[in-house]
């Protein structure tokens, strides 16, 4: 006689291949104004409430300089959605998504603006039913990042309610060197946990960079050729047909090789090299790329074996 489990073992919550539907939650864009914003985050949320994987009460609050209205923040998440998400356009998917949409108007160091913050966030609480969970997205210039943490301290936006949660969202590049880059670790560690912080390399969500490990460590043709005594050198080329667009200010404090070699191309780099992790989880995985990276000699003459172009 054979006993049947009560329980789905597909609808165990180890197992990788179910989408994940995303519990009450809000997020809020600090510089939704600005190009990754227009073009990668709010057109990902609408692809991601359009696949069903956002909960029906989930809120997007955008905070920017602009003096807009949330009438106006919703016409341009709707223009940005139309021009860029990778799904098509549903009215109503979009009807219930902005539902949960405000716009708060301000700067950086402007204390009535995170106060308004916290309103709206408290106002959509009950509203949207976002259990108190939010994340704070910093889509904002590197040197922005240590005044916002700080407000948000100081507002008291970063506690979480009881049974809640907070977390930080921070794009690259993470300091201009070793030293800053230490020194915003101590600030951004002052506010939040090193649990509730994700820092963002959004190249490593691209489709062909994920397929890097199922090449390397899957495929059995490749897997035992992959090494030293088959392969003569590596050469990762990044090449993109957009130029600088709206993000003039930003490269003229950054650059492009801070912007993308010292983290989408070190990343490529890393997974490209490391040996088989021992799990594919994120600590395992950090541990194989540290020993990559720690391996890497720069030559004593950077500028003789550097090579600097631009193409029409």
């Amino acid at each position: 006689m054979t006993t049947l489990s009560s329980s789905n073992p597909l609808r165990d919550a180890a197992d990788r291949r179910l989408p994940r539907i995303a519990g009450p939650s809000g997020l809020v864009i600090f510089g939704v104004t600005g190009d990754l914003s227009r073009k990668k985050l709010m057109p990902a949320v609408y692809d991601l409430a359009n696949r069903g994987l956002l909960p029906p009460g989930f809120s997007l609050i955008g905070f920017a300089r602009r003096d807009w209205e949330d009438e106006d923040f919703a016409q341009v998440v709707h223009d940005a959605v139309k021009q860029h998400s990778r799904t098509p356009f549903r009215e109503e998917v979009w009807q219930q998504l902005i539902q949960g949409m405000r716009f708060v108007q301000g700067n950086f160091d402007d204390d009535a603006a995170f106060e308004q913050l916290k309103a709206t966030i408290q106002e959509l609480d009950k509203a949207q039913g976002t259990g108190g969970n939010f994340a704070f997205y910093l889509s904002v210039p590197p040197k922005f990042f240590p005044q916002v943490v700080q407000q948000l301290k100081k507002h008291e936006l970063a506690d979480a309610p009881q049974g809640s949660w907070r977390r930080a969202v921070i794009e690259k590049p993470f300091g201009h060197d070793l030293a800053s880059a230490k020194d915003l670790n101590s600030i951004v560690h002052e506010v939040f946990a090193p649990d509730q912080v994700f820092r963002i390399d959004h190249y490593l969500g691209k489709e062909t960079v994920q397929n890097i490990l199922a090449l390397r460590f899957a495929n059995q043709m490749f897997e035992p050729i992959w090494n030293r005594s088959y392969v003569d050198h590596v050469q990762i080329t990044m090449a993109e047909d957009i130029g600088i667009g709206g993000r003039a200010g930003y490269y003229d404090g950054i650059g492009a090789a801070r912007d993308v070699i010292q983290n989408h191309l070190l990343q490529l780099m890393a997974l490209t090299a490391m040996e088989e992790p021992a799990s594919f989880d994120a600590d395992a995985l950090v541990a194989e790329k540290a020993k990559v990276l720690g391996a890497v000699r720069l030559p004593k003459d950077l500028g003789k074996n550097t090579v600097r172009g631009q193409y029409a």
